[in-house]
């Protein structure tokens, strides 16, 4: 009897000590491993980030958040810029706010990013470090993008309509470039939805981006430009200018042109109280566009360039004149052109 008794009382022991014995103690809250314990992949979109204060957590765990998009958008602001100045009421876009919000969606700021809330805190005394975590709903955010998607396409549709109606090809030209402006910032929003979107129905573009396309490169070759240029290195300023146009995406011709450029280079050696030689370079250019009368306000631009011999100072002076017509020049064309269908 005794001996079966030994055998129980150990069994017994064993039992009480393993139901005494305290519990393991976990070092961190489960969701700091894991967040989608607490917020579903499918439904939020989940960062978590340690630092020293809680507002580096929180910055960090939104940086993390704002690496889920990856979008840029370069548009031609000034093309956009004509027309909403002319036309701008509830049907057409506000494009300034639709890149507002694309921007917002990859900035770190926990000020800027959208709809981001921070959902969990947690403190390690042993380290000193704080953890948050962030979160996004994507059903909410979804809608505010779908509600821009939206407007885009209002806005892409009216510029399509208002390029078919178009009287002259420098025109229709416009609105065909608006049309893709508006296409970027379209897909821009879309590119956020697709991550957001708990269905897969991200909308398509209104108007096909390679009816666009076809269409504006179809115009561009046909719409001629015409180059007349005068005073020093005329041949080589005027293919500086043929540059110009050809990025346009204009052709260069003689008869019956729908653009007229005119423009006079000069070069004059420069008495200067330094060591070299030095050459002052000054062009004007004047722009016509002879489909509908409308001149550009007369371009002009000055420099000086030096170097250790004439020859030398002179190929630097027309290396600035280059640089002049591909930057300034090129962006004063294009918004002439952008206001030459006004009325």
């Amino acid at each position: 009897m005794i001996k079966r008794f030994y055998p129980l009382c150990s069994l017994l022991l064993l039992l009480f000590g393993c139901a005494s014995a305290p519990p393991k103690e976990e070092k961190f809250p489960e969701w700091v491993e894991n967040p989608d314990a607490l917020f579903p992949a499918r439904l939020y979109l989940t960062a978590v980030a340690s630092g020293g204060s809680l507002e580096e957590a929180k910055e960090r765990s939104i940086t993390s958040l704002s690496s889920n998009f990856s979008v840029n958008v370069n548009l031609n602001r000034k093309i956009l810029e004509v027309y909403t100045e002319k036309k701008k009421d509830k049907e057409m876009i506000d494009w300034e706010h639709s890149v507002d919000l694309i921007n917002r969606s990859v900035l770190t700021s926990k000020n800027e990013l959208i709809n981001v809330r921070t959902a969990k805190t947690y403190f390690d005394k042993e380290t000193a470090t704080f953890y948050v975590l962030s979160v996004i709903n994507k059903s909410e955010t979804e809608m505010i993008y779908l509600e821009e998607i939206k407007k885009t396409d209002k806005s892409l549709v009216s510029f399509y309509a208002e390029a078919g109606l178009a009287e002259n090809k420098i025109s229709k030209i416009i609105y065909l470039k608006k049309c893709e402006e508006i296409i970027k910032i379209g897909e821009a929003l879309r590119s956020i939805h697709r991550i957001l979107s708990l269905m897969g129905d991200t909308p398509g573009l209104s108007v096909p981006k390679e009816d666009i396309e076809v269409e504006l490169q179809r115009l561009k070759m046909e719409t001629v430009a015409k180059i007349e240029t005068s005073g020093d290195e005329s041949e080589e300023f005027a293919s500086y200018l043929r540059e110009v146009v050809y990025k346009t995406g204009f052709s260069i011709g003689e008869e019956n042109p729908d653009i007229i450029i005119k423009g006079k280079l000069g070069l004059k050696p420069l008495d200067f109280p330094r060591e070299g030689e030095f050459v002052r370079w000054e062009l004007t250019i004047d722009v016509k566009n002879a489909v509908t009368g409308n001149t550009m306000k007369t371009y002009t631009s000055s420099g000086r360039e030096g170097s250790v011999s004439s020859e030398s100072a002179r190929g630097r002076a027309l290396d600035a004149v280059k640089k002049e017509l591909e930057g300034k020049f090129y962006e004063d064309f294009n918004a002439f052109l952008s206001e030459s269908y006004k009325e």
